[in-house]
């Protein structure tokens, strides 16, 4: 049998056993108060002698005994074999008591469903359920029982294979229907622990683009202003005192996107402003560190943006420039933000040094590629050697 289907078939008993456990307490209160009936119509029966009375309080006080001993034991869940052992001592202390004092047959009730409890499988419990009728058939038939009795006795043995038949199937199903409904919920608690850990992996991913293109880019240019500035300490204090205050302001700068990013709000650029004015202003910062000549054309109507599309251009903008500033060597760098009718376009052009695109690897533009994928955009990087790197970024 495959893993899978034995486990549906444990699932499936394991479930029907739930069943009875959910009703053992009824069952147990029924037991005990058949059990005092039947004591009651021994006692009180004046055509029996008192032997067969003792016999009988004496059978059924070993019946319940053996109850107590074994059953409550086996829906306990303590012992699995419990229910079968409680079975095999149950049948014959049954049928003693019924041929010593037919009148006890109502115990029949009980045994009959004592027996579909404790024999898992159907068919043997049906034929345990038949051995018992045969048992007790021949005890009235010892006792010289009328045909209309015996009439009746396969009547009720029919109808306890017939209803115990059909109530087993009513349990079994309803055991696969709750197998499927703990399947269903393992699957479902799979896919929500897959969901949040690729929202986990997705928001990780986002957080180091965005401390790549943020953090490390303006503790880059703090690094090259001062850099910058040593060489000058004692030859030109103005030059110094310049590169300082530069070297200051991207500090500050750094500080606020870093307190963005914890915080987990929009940029620090885009909280107060457009992003036209933020695109300018990373534009002025690059021309100024880096001595060279930017500038920003802007084409088309100005308008807002949603906030994920306006954080993917505003960062695809950094990481152009601090490219542009590490590693461009070039004199000047044009940006154009244009607003043509549904799409919005970044474009970023230099007459630097240029490279192989094809070549071309790290962290920080593949890092803009996949965010600008995300927001459903597309990225195109075009340049060659000594002749210019031009990084379009569309936007829906």
């Amino acid at each position: 049998m495959p893993a899978s289907a034995a486990g549906s078939t444990r699932t499936a008993v394991a479930d029907a056993r739930h069943f009875w456990e959910r009703t053992a307490a009824g069952w147990h209160g029924v037991f005990a108060a058949l059990v005092l009936i039947c004591v009651g119509l021994a006692v009180f029966d004046e055509d029996a002698s008192t032997k067969a009375k003792v016999s009988v309080v004496v059978l059924l006080a070993l019946w319940a005994g053996w109850y107590v001993l074994t059953w409550t034991r086996f829906w306990a869940g303590q012992r699995s074999h419990l229910g079968l052992v409680y079975v095999a001592g149950m049948v014959p202390l049954c049928l003693a008591t019924l041929a010593i004092a037919p009148s006890t047959s109502v115990m029949l009730f009980v045994a009959i469903a004592q027996i579909y409890a404790s024999v898992q499988r159907l068919r043997y419990a049906i034929a345990v359920v038949v051995l018992l009728f045969v048992g007790f058939g021949i005890a009235l038939s010892a006792r010289g029982a009328g045909s209309e009795v015996f009439a009746g006795l396969g009547f009720s043995a029919v109808f306890s294979v017939v209803i115990g038949a059909w109530i087993g199937g009513i349990i079994r199903q309803s055991g696969d229907r709750a197998a499927l409904i703990s399947e269903l919920r393992d699957t479902h608690a799979e896919l929500a622990t897959v969901a949040a850990e690729r929202g986990a992996l997705a928001e990780r991913d986002r957080l180091s683009r965005d401390i790549h293109d943020t953090v490390a880019q303006g503790f880059t240019s703090i690094v090259m202003l001062l850099e910058a500035a040593e060489p000058m300490i004692g030859v030109d204090d103005a030059a110094v005192r310049r590169h300082l205050e530069l070297a200051r302001q991207a500090a500050r700068e750094n500080l606020d996107e870093t307190r963005s990013l914890v915080a987990a709000l929009t940029p620090a650029g885009l909280a107060d402003s457009t992003l036209v004015d933020a695109v300018r202003r990373i534009a002025d910062r690059c021309a100024e560190e880096a001595q060279l000549a930017a500038t920003l054309t802007v084409t088309g109507s100005p308008r807002r943006l949603a906030s994920a599309s306006e954080v993917v251009l505003l960062r695809a903008a950094q990481e152009s420039l601090a490219n542009v500033r590490k590693h461009a060597g070039a004199n000047r760098v044009e940006l154009t933000l244009a607003y043509a009718g549904e799409d919005t376009v970044l474009r970023v052009h230099d007459d630097g040094c240029g490279f192989e695109p094809a070549l071309a690897s790290g962290f920080g533009l593949n890092g803009m590629r996949a965010r600008v994928e995300e927001a459903g955009g597309s990225l195109c990087v075009s340049s060659r050697p000594a002749g210019g790197t031009t990084v379009e970024v569309r936007l829906p």
